[in-house]
This record gives structure tokens, sequence and C-alpha cells, in this order.
């Protein structure tokens, strides 16, 4: 299989390529961090069965890039398997005090990343021969606050909620096409998202919330791998997750006042 993945230098997407690699694919890597990548293609093993790897260096802010990427995937390999839209970041502002910059910026990377890499390598999977049923993949990583916002997470969770919009408009447009769409929901992850979210101002969250309910990057990309070989709508790697946004749905009230609870220890952190 021929598996593109953005935001491959780190977290997530590093270790869906490890994983992905070990299976057997090959990849099209690609990040802003080139050194990263280079480095993560040197590990994996440059010379393989099929061919190397090929990294790209890829802003998905920016749409040429994004253009740029599908086009040495198509022009390396010939084909797509699967589109894995992973690169994205967090910020920690309260939702009013987030500027209208910030906005324009995290929607220009978690969202229209997303669309422009899709827009580009969509089109080309339609022309495809099948394989195991399908001409292709599209992967979206969101997140479960896609379902729920949360507190000085706003902006990012926005943007989540937006890529599950289209992940299940796109599901349900391209299925006789026999182009599947998938939406990834974790719940937090041990990766640098919280370091990379508290650079971008004040706000710092309390340990205990750091290091609570979360998961490592090993159980989310395995969970990812197995819905790349048997494509599914939704892969939620946290079952309590999801039955718990599901409540929210029926009680909002309820999660409302799990949220308040959230918020004030954030808030009693940031007052000390």
């Amino acid at each position: 299989m021929i598996v593109v993945i953005t935001g491959a230098s780190a977290g997530i997407g590093e270790e869906l390529a490890r994983q992905l690699h070990a299976g057997g694919a090959t990849l099209v890597l690609a990040a802003r961090r080139l050194d990263r990548l280079h480095a993560l293609n040197a590990q994996l093993g440059a010379a393989r069965s099929g061919g190397a790897h090929a990294v790209v260096e890829c802003d998905v802010a920016k749409l040429d890039d994004c253009n740029r990427l599908i086009d040495v995937a198509y022009a390396k390999f010939g084909r797509i398997d699967t589109l894995v839209a992973n690169a994205g970041y967090g910020i920690y502002p309260l939702m009013h005090e987030t500027t209208p910059q910030q906005m324009r910026d995290i929607f220009a990377t978690n969202v229209f990343g997303t669309t422009d890499c899709i827009h580009a390598a969509v089109p080309r999977m339609l022309t495809q021969a099948e394989r195991d049923g399908w001409r292709g993949q599209v992967m979206i990583v969101s997140s479960v606050a896609a379902r729920r916002g949360v507190p000085y997470l706003g902006a990012y969770s926005a943007t989540k909620a937006a890529q599950l919009s289209i992940a299940e408009a796109m599901r349900v447009e391209l299925f006789a096409d026999k182009i599947s769409v998938t939406s990834v929901h974790p719940i937090m992850t041990k990766t640098d998202f919280g370091s990379t979210a508290e650079s971008f101002g004040a706000i710092k969250l309390p340990k205990s919330n750091r290091d609570g309910m979360t998961q490592s990057v090993d159980h989310v990309a395995r969970r990812m791998v197995s819905a790349i070989q048997r494509p599914r709508a939704e892969v939620w790697p946290s079952r309590l997750a999801r039955w718990g946004v599901g409540v929210g749905t029926l009680a909002p009230g309820l999660v409302d006042r799990a949220m308040r609870r959230y918020a004030h220890g954030v808030a009693r952190e940031n007052t000390r």
C-alpha cells in the first residue's frame, strides 16, 4: 500500500509511519521539519523492498505545498491508497481572547490543510483501479473534541468539528465510488501537543490534567493501522470517550458540569 502521512515528523504521525513500515507499506512522509523526516526515514531504512519511502517538506497551511505533496506521491508511486490528514496543532487561550489571526492560522493548518490535500488527491484516487474493494481511502485525524468542545481549546475544538463534518459528508458522497473515508477521534495522547499549545500563550494546564486521561501514540496508531487494513467510518481509541460524548449529546448540562470543574482547575493553576 502507498500511504501519505501529513504531520509525520512527530507524535501520532511518526508512530503511524513506524507501524505501517513494519507492516510493509510504502510511505510518503510529509511535515515542515525536514530534518526530522530524514532522520525517521533513515531509521526505517532508506533502501527497502519495493523502493524507498519518500520525504516531502510540507506546510499544509500552504496550498502549493499540499498540491506538491500529492504530485510527488503520484510521480513516485503512481497511486495513493490512503491519505492520512494528520497535521495539526492546538492553542489554549479562552475563546473570546483568541485573536482573529490565531483563528485564521489554526484553521489554515487543521482544516484547510486537510481540505487542500483532499482536493488534490481524491480526483486522482477516483481514476485508480480497485485494491481490496476500494480505490482509495481518506483518513482524517480529528479528535474527541469534534463532538464536544473543550474549555481553553475552543478554537482547536472548532477545527476538529469541521474535520468531522467534512468526513461525514465525504463518507456518503464517495461511497459509491469506492473511496472510504475514516475519521479518527483520539483523547489526549502522550505527544508534544500540550507543550506546543502552551507555547502559544500564557495558559498552562495543571499537571494532573496533562497526565490524567491519556493514551499512548502506540495505541492510537495501532487502531489507525487496523482501520487502514479494514476501512471503517470512525476510529475511537477510547471506548469510554465515545460513550461520554454520546451521553453529552443527550444530557449536555451534565457534561457542562464536568467541564466547569476542569475549567476551574485550569483557572486556579493560572492564578497562582
